[in-house]
């Protein structure tokens, strides 16, 4: 991902790992439920595709890459994320 959508306001597509991704930014955040898929957006650092797999209230918030690899990330430490899915129409 080059561009960055982190203040997107509008729906918009990225490619990731060979990927288009449909990703809507209106979506709230708060909505978001464990096993979506999501682009995230650390305060520092690229974005990366992720599925989310407990909910973002938590100190860390647990994620898995969409590969089945599990990772976290501190709450503090994540700018934003957007609900997003695979692009059945590139």
């Amino acid at each position: 991902m080059t561009k960055s959508g982190k203040d997107a306001k509008e729906p918009y597509r990225v490619r990731a790992g060979g990927v288009w991704y449909f990703v809507d930014p209106t979506f709230p955040s708060e909505a978001i439920e464990p096993g979506d898929t999501v682009v995230l957006y650390p305060v520092s650092g690229d974005a990366a595709i992720a599925i989310l797999q407990g909910r973002p209230d938590a100190e860390m918030v647990a994620f898995l890459t969409p590969q089945g690899e599990p990772f976290a990330v501190p709450t503090a430490d994540i700018a934003a994320f957007h609900l997003a899915a695979v692009d059945e129409d590139p």
